[in-house]
């Protein structure tokens, strides 16, 4: 539990428990609560306060079996009570009754704030108040309440020392559920699935959810319709946001433009009124947000004039629902109109700016550029582990290649410093995510924006006491934390992976019918199954391509068949076994199959109607080769194809060597960070989550990824946004000599690249090809290198991204 927390436990104890003689009072470490009765003021409470109360009742009777009663005063004295309702109609409490001091702010109690305390002295039997300063504020007692509770078969107790006063520090904490097919479970989930997720988020301080609405209702959308849908987008929209306005939870939306809507007039009146039937048809939204781009990709000099229109129509049924825009995908002009709009005009109509992936600038300097009185929200993409946002520092590429760009990913600790580091430029957060796999990410972002000092431990025993069970608290932190600790570093060596692993077979072997029926169990126990698979694979196949190199290196002496011929035969033996034989692997097959019925979590395409591999469904991609071995085996036939016995020696030579190119030469593996020594502008990932200098992305010919280098699944690029260039430095260099800088493009977008040596472009661009990786030799400038020093750089000349996989400098032979 973190200092701040503590602090308070001791003032409510001093207050509560002090004896005349001044030493704290003996007392059991918890009270029991199985018998008490849940307080309101009846049909005086206000609807929350009552939503609250039941809130309660449920999720204790889901735990325990327990009906707890409710009633409309305080029962009789022998009888345990847990109050719940707000400062505002609190309900009559018993003489004598203590608790903390609610946190104040502007001199009235702090918005959304709680006290919640047990006190064992005014009544016979133990009283809890979990009282709110406001309405919502009972629903956030009632959620911490429920979080430490020490729970079990028909039984409840809570720390006789609880006593906490806390209030959030952002007014905006929040997360987006987007009913879509690119989800990796929301698409499947019914009402009552939401509204229990809903709930969950609750508990840890959630106060917005953000939908991504259908615009389609009826014909158009059962032309492309997601076979997991239990209710159609369009019904699905109005719902969620019915249960959001039960809970009185803030309900966005994410409402992107069609291409050409806001330029073409048909498509601008036919777009607003889709969008009218939407603001019609629910019966909460507080708020939209409108991106420039990613999609839509429209200018802010059309942009902005159709939200002005749109936010006119939108409060025609919602009057105080607030219109955000981000600037994703503006530059140069485009950015600079779209500031300089917002000083001039200063327009009424738009509540605040989102700062989501694809920004130019950093937040920090958004802030700056945009004019006070407009608050910015953060836009953070927690649901990705590469090709996003604030991509896995470190991340080896054998995790890429077998989980793909959005697997169950938790990241406690790397969250907490994300949302610490930037949140204090904006109003708070709604994170961008497409699924449950980043569930622990979601959670840590609310629970971070409740109290930035929250410790992340204490944040993950509550996860596991409220999710698995009490006597998993502990083990579900360690275990969470080691999921995340497995990817970082060399996996080949990562001594976390068994570790984290044994934690949770550990607990497995002790687990109740009810904890493995946990989904976020399952998950933890799935990836640290999947983790120790592929980091086996990983030292087998790495061991078998270290054979087949040397047996290739000894073709001068043996000739290029027999050689080959052993190294085929060597990675052969090493490739992947059937999953029914691999150690671990039938684990994780059956956990799959657990998840999808537990909470429709599709890791599969072919099994469970996932969309596709990126997006969840990396069941299909766990048996992935992770080294160059099924890359080499398909070279030989074309070394085999090649005319002479020198060519074949040659190549076979290149192989061997791939990284050396003679004396004097440079290497950069560029996007893994052991092997780019040459590549300026790194920053770590603890200065700037949003730039460490690397990224993984995969090529999408037939051979890519599965069957790639893996020197060109990793690569290095700019952020898409501005002319930013990507940067190598060399030192040392023969000023004598005749140097050759080759490199291998990669990025997703197919730009043109031109190549600049000491500032001065060389030759004509080149083309970068997502399908087939581009090798480009240039012969760099002798004036270049006089001096013994060069500065390359790589920028845009048309497109969108800039990416390199590999360099090389080398003397010309």
């Amino acid at each position: 539990m973190h200092t701040g927390i503590w602090t308070l436990i001791l003032v409510a104890a001093l207050v509560l428990g002090l004896e005349a003689g001044g030493c704290l009072a003996a007392s059991p470490a918890t009270v029991d609560l199985t018998n008490a009765a849940v307080v309101t003021l009846g049909a005086g409470a206000d609807a929350i306060e009552r939503q609250a109360a039941f809130m309660l009742r449920w999720e204790v009777e889901k735990r325990t079996g327990l009906d707890l009663g409710q009633a409309a005063a305080l029962p009789a004295a022998n009888v345990p009570a847990i109050v719940v309702g707000s400062i505002e109609r609190m309900p009559p409490l018993p003489a004598g009754a203590r608790m903390p001091q609610p946190v104040m702010k502007g001199g009235k109690p702090a918005a959304e704030g709680f006290v919640l305390a047990v006190d064992t002295t005014a009544r016979q039997a133990p009283t809890v108040y979990a009282i709110g300063n406001d309405r919502r504020g009972a629903l956030f007692a009632v959620g911490m309440l429920l979080r430490k509770l020490d729970w079990g078969e028909r039984k409840i107790a809570a720390p006789t020392d609880l006593a906490i006063s806390t209030a959030p520090a952002y007014p905006i904490r929040g997360q987006q559920l987007g009913y879509r097919s690119k989800s990796d479970a929301y698409d499947a989930w019914d009402s009552a699935q939401y509204a229990q997720y809903i709930r969950d988020l609750i508990l840890f301080g959630n106060n917005s959810i953000e939908l991504i609405p259908s615009m389609y209702p009826g014909a158009q959308e059962a032309a492309n319709p997601d076979k997991n849908n239990p209710l159609s987008p369009w019904d699905n929209t109005a719902v969620v946001s019915a249960i959001c306005a039960l809970y009185d939870m803030d309900v966005w939306m994410w409402i992107p433009l069609e291409d050409h809507a806001a330029e073409n007039p048909e498509l601008r009146v036919a777009s607003l009124r889709e969008r009218e039937a939407v603001f019609a048809a629910c019966p909460r939204i507080d708020a939209i947000f409108v991106p420039g781009g990613d999609p839509g990709n429209t200018p802010p000099q059309l942009l902005l004039p159709y939200l002005k229109d749109l936010t006119a129509i939108l409060h025609k049924y919602h009057p105080h629902a607030g219109m955000w825009v981000s600037p994703q995908g503006f530059e140069g002009e485009e950015t600079q109109y779209f500031y300089e709009y917002l000083r001039k005009e200063q327009p009424d109509w738009l509540a605040g700016i989102v700062y989501g992936p694809g920004t130019d600038g950093s937040l920090e300097q958004v802030r700056k550029w945009t004019p006070a009185r407009y608050p910015i929200r953060h836009y953070p993409d927690v649901t990705h582990g590469m090709r996003c946002q604030y991509q896995i520092p470190e991340w080896d590429e054998c995790w890429n290649l077998t989980y793909e760009r959005q697997p169950i990913l938790p990241r406690p600790t790397q969250m907490a410093h994300i949302c610490n580091l930037l949140s204090k430029y904006t109003v708070g957060t709604i994170t961008y995510s497409d699924g449950i796999g980043d569930d622990v990410n979601k959670i840590m972002f609310d629970a971070m924006l409740w109290d930035p000092k929250a410790d992340v431990g204490e944040v993950l025993r509550d996860y596991g006491r409220t999710f698995v069970g009490p006597e998993f608290a502990d083990g579900v932190a360690d275990g969470l934390l080691g999921l995340e600790a497995n990817w970082r570093g060399v996996a080949l060596t990562n001594a976390h992976v068994p570790k984290t692993l044994a934690i949770w077979e550990e607990m497995e072997k002790r687990a109740t019918p009810r904890a493995m029926a946990s989904w976020r169990f399952q998950q933890g126990l799935i990836r640290a199954y999947g983790d120790a698979f592929v980091q086996g694979r990983l030292k087998k196949e790495s061991a078998s391509l270290t054979q087949a190199y040397a047996e290739m290196a000894k073709a001068p002496q043996v000739g290029s068949e027999t050689a080959m011929a052993a190294a085929e035969s060597i990675l052969k033996e090493g490739e992947v076994p059937p999953p029914e034989t691999a150690p671990g692997r039938q684990r994780v097959e059956d956990l799959a199959g657990m998840l999808f019925q537990s909470i429709h979590q599709q890791l599969s395409v072919k099994k469970y109607h996932g969309s596709s591999i990126d997006r969840g469904a990396w069941l299909d991609s766990i048996d992935d080769p992770v080294t160059d071995g099924a890359w080499l085996l398909l070279q030989f036939p074309k070394i085999r194809a090649m005319k002479t016995e020198q060519e074949k020696l040659a190549i076979l030579d290149r192989y061997v060597n791939w990284e050396n190119m003679g004396p004097g030469s440079f290497y950069d593996d560029l996007g893994y960070w052991l092997k780019e020594p040459h590549l300026l502008d790194v920053e770590p990932f603890e200065v700037n989550p949003a730039h460490t200098g690397g990224a993984l992305d995969v090529y999408e010919g037939p051979e890519f990824p599965r069957q790639g280098r893996l020197s060109w699944v990793s690569q290095t690029e700019n952020d898409g946004i501005g002319d930013r260039a990507l940067r190598l430095r060399y030192t040392g260099l023969d000023p004598k000599a005749q140097y050759i800088m080759r490199v291998v493009y990669g990025t997703p977008s197919n730009p043109m690249i031109q190549i600049y040596f000491d500032g001065k472009p060389f030759g004509e661009p080149k083309l970068s090809d997502s399908s087939n990786p581009r090798m480009y030799d240039f012969e760099v400038p002798r004036s270049a290198t006089a001096d013994g020093d060069l500065l390359v750089e790589f920028r845009r000349a048309s497109g969108r991204w800039v990416a390199l996989s590999e360099a090389w400098l080398f003397k010309k032979q």
